[in-house]
């Protein structure tokens, strides 16, 4: 069995590879790689062959890691151990109970982050075989964690008799937070076990092209297990498992004790487990020190988790957002660009990362940022920054150091604040199209999803006595619009003023369009109450024999806006109107305010003999002056007298509407 010491000491070294014969299968004992030959669910990987960076996350140890070991058991006497040295920090406890079986584990915080969310890992130590010596005494497993104070490295300690870890990924507040990630088992030896849990959700099983490990399928596991020899060649005795959208996956670990078939099997607890055994009670148990344990021979064995793939995971695919999918003529909006540098060996680090995007024409940028998505911090002074303004901007953003570990495993996000262009003018289409890329090395870069912003101006409407379309309309950049008004009853259009200046009431009399709208706009209509103008003809004469009598008026002027207008009204007047021998009728018109005058249209036998009751007016000759500029109403009476009695005639009174 390796030394713990040994794994984190390698966890600086790099291997190199050497490709050699497989070790002598022996009996009854089948490769990992022929076992792929059958077993679709296995997959052989060659060397230097990409990975999928999806799965790149892996569960690590950071600087604000802690450790909470607990057993819920009841039992007494609990062998718990605690441990530093050697750059490693470990927890653990010697099982004495079946009853501790799902009642005993441990809490690790602060294990790294996953799309921006802190990520905690609970392990529950749920079973474990039943092993006695000859006699009957009955041996447990010896169960724990241990954390490198120097690497980011964990992984599960164990002695010979193996143990199954659920392991429960947490966020901060304890709920279930599921992630894809990679768990690659390195260095199987000395007849290590390692089980995949067959109903987890694997996304992905698979051993290098040179696999020296074995494999079998039983109790519901994918088993993994190492002769029972030394190997210091780590990637050969590695099994890479790819979880996909879990927050809970189960392992089984162990030196291979009382495993059947396997190359340490053994049926009875030997002398040697029994001696071992005997030292991890005297040195493990309480608060000891990790070199002292060790060279008492008390050691542990190990697997570490890791997000190691067998090639250079493939280079990050950015993923664009954009804060606002519609946008009000010039006001600021964000795109977002994410992406994760996956985990990678140092072999595999990057010498150039570069992204850039070229926004179009009609934005331009304001400022870039570059943040740290997981811990929403500022990393600009990290990365060149350059925006290079033209026709079309074009933002590169570029990592200034590649070569360290620092930028490996971290998520980040680029902020790029635009606007639109004051002086640019939408035509046809009012959608911004955007895309951004990355670059890692010489390779191919890597394109975004593509996302759209549509631009929009807003037509504010207003209306006094009357009715107009509903404000606040959105308008599509470079779009039209067509708004309409009507007045309340006895109301007339004042006025029809666009952005504060007025337009032709004749050309806009109820509706106003905008056509190639690349501005906000205002549209505001006035609706007056119709002044009334009444005409009141007096007559004196008998005329019964000639029929109704017909008087005819022109009424001539230019109202407010200047623009000349006629109007023609005609008056009858039934005997009914008789008082006296005096004859005596009225009519009213709402007519613009303006100013009017009013004359009558000489007729057959009637002569106009003057004018009186004016209001609001004067008389000039046989016409008057009427003002209904200034007031709402005017008034005035022409006076007429029967003049001519002889012949034989008749009135009659016929109007004739001609429609458009």
């Amino acid at each position: 069995m390796k030394r713990l010491t040994k794994w984190l000491a390698s966890a600086a070294l790099i291997i190199p590879m050497c490709l050699t014969g497989l070790t002598a299968h022996a009996a009854n004992h089948v490769s990992a790689l022929d076992a792929a030959i059958t077993n679709d669910e296995i997959t052989v990987k060659k060397y230097g062959d990409e990975e999928d960076s999806n799965y790149s996350f892996r569960l690590k140890r950071t600087d604000k890691t802690t450790c909470t070991w607990t057993d819920t058991s009841g039992v007494s006497d609990e062998k718990q151990y605690h441990q530093t040295g050697a750059g490693i920090e470990r927890w653990g406890q010697m099982i004495t109970s079946d009853a501790q079986k799902g009642k005993v584990s441990c809490y690790l915080t602060n294990m790294g982050s996953y799309k921006g969310k802190n990520t905690n890992l609970r392990i529950t130590f749920m079973d474990w075989p039943t092993y006695r010596s000859e006699s009957g005494e009955r041996y447990y497993p010896v169960v724990g964690v241990a954390l490198s104070l120097t690497t980011d490295f964990y992984g599960l300690t164990f002695s010979d008799i193996w143990y199954e870890a659920k392991m429960e990924i947490l966020d901060d507040s304890g709920n279930p937070l599921k992630v894809d990630m990679t768990y690659r088992a390195d260095d199987l030896d000395y007849g290590q076990i390692f089980g995949v849990k067959k109903t987890d959700p694997i996304d992905g099983l698979a051993i290098p092209e040179d696999s020296r490990v074995y494999y079998t399928d039983q109790d519901g596991f994918h088993y993994f297990y190492a002769e029972n020899l030394n190997s210091s060649e780590y990637d050969k005795d590695s099994v890479q498992v790819q979880y996909g959208n879990t927050s809970t996956f189960t392992l089984r670990v162990g030196g291979g004790v009382a495993f059947p078939n396997s190359f340490t099997y053994s049926q009875y607890a030997s002398e040697k487990i029994k001696k071992d055994y005997a030292r991890f009670e005297k040195y493990l148990i309480g608060v000891s020190d990790v070199e002292e344990s060790t060279n008492a021979g008390a050691v542990l064995g190990w697997i570490a988790g890791s997000a190691k793939g067998y090639g250079p995971f493939t280079p990050p695919v950015p993923t664009k957002s954009v804060s606002k999918t519609e946008v009000h003529g010039s006001e600021t909006f964000e795109y977002r660009i994410n992406f994760k540098v996956p985990e990678c060996q140092p072999a595999d680090y990057y010498s150039s990362m570069v992204m850039t995007d070229t926004l179009v024409a009609a934005i331009t940028a304001d400022s870039v940022s570059v943040y740290d998505a997981d811990n929403v911090k500022d990393v600009s002074s990290y990365f060149d920054i350059q925006v290079t303004k033209g026709t079309q901007d074009k933002i590169t953003v570029s990592a200034k150091d590649t070569a360290s570990g620092w930028i490996y495993g971290k998520s980040f996000e680029i902020r790029i604040t635009v606007h639109k262009r004051p002086e640019y003018v939408f035509g046809s289409s009012n959608v911004v199209s955007n895309q951004a890329s990355l670059q890692v090395d010489s390779n191919t870069p890597k394109k975004s999803n593509t996302v759209q912003t549509s631009f929009y101006y807003q037509i504010t409407t207003e209306v006094e006595n009357g009715n107009i379309t509903a404000s606040n309309r959105k308008v599509p950049a470079g779009g039209s619009m067509n708004i309409s008004y009507s007045p309340l009853t006895n109301y007339y259009l004042k006025s029809v003023t666009v952005d504060q200046k007025p337009v032709d009431l004749d050309t806009y009399e109820s509706k106003y369009s905008f056509t190639k709208v690349n501005a906000d706009h205002h549209i505001k209509v006035v609706y007056a109450k119709n002044p009334v103008l009444t005409i009141t003809k007096e007559v004196t004469g008998k005329w019964d024999e000639f029929g109704t009598p017909t008087f005819l008026f022109q009424i001539d002027g230019t109202d407010f806006n200047g623009i000349g207008r006629t109007y023609y009204e005609a008056l009858s007047i039934p005997e009914q109107f008789a008082e006296d021998g005096v004859y005596r009728k009225s009519f009213t018109m709402n007519i613009p305010a303006g100013k009017w005058t009013v004359s009558e249209i000489a007729v057959s036998r009637y002569k106009q003999t003057g004018i009186k009751e004016v209001q609001n007016g004067t008389i000039s000759g046989q016409t008057v002056e009427l003002n209904t500029q200034d007031h709402d109403t005017a008034k005035a009476t022409f006076c007429n007298q029967i003049t001519t009695y002889q012949n034989f005639s008749h009135n009659d009174l016929e109007i004739n509407e001609f429609g458009k």
